[in-house]
């Protein structure tokens, strides 16, 4: 999905290839990030806002409606 709204915005196919890569890797660094905090502090923050950061971090992969 991703993907797909990229290339429809790029001007050719290697930037969109790019944007792609750049953000599945963002995404992966964000998740990464979360996991070596401090138990507490990351379970008390997913407890927290973990559904509305999950449903914003992948709302590009959501068809809309």
């Amino acid at each position: 999905m991703v993907l797909a709204e990229v290339l429809n915005k790029a001007h050719d196919l290697d930037s969109a290839l790019k944007a792609c890569v750049n953000w599945v890797q963002e995404q992966s660094r964000a998740a990464a990030r979360a996991f070596v905090l401090p138990p507490a502090i990351r379970d008390a923050t997913l407890r927290e806002r973990g559904d509305q950061t999950f449903r914003d971090r992948y709302r590009p992969l959501i068809l809309a409606p």
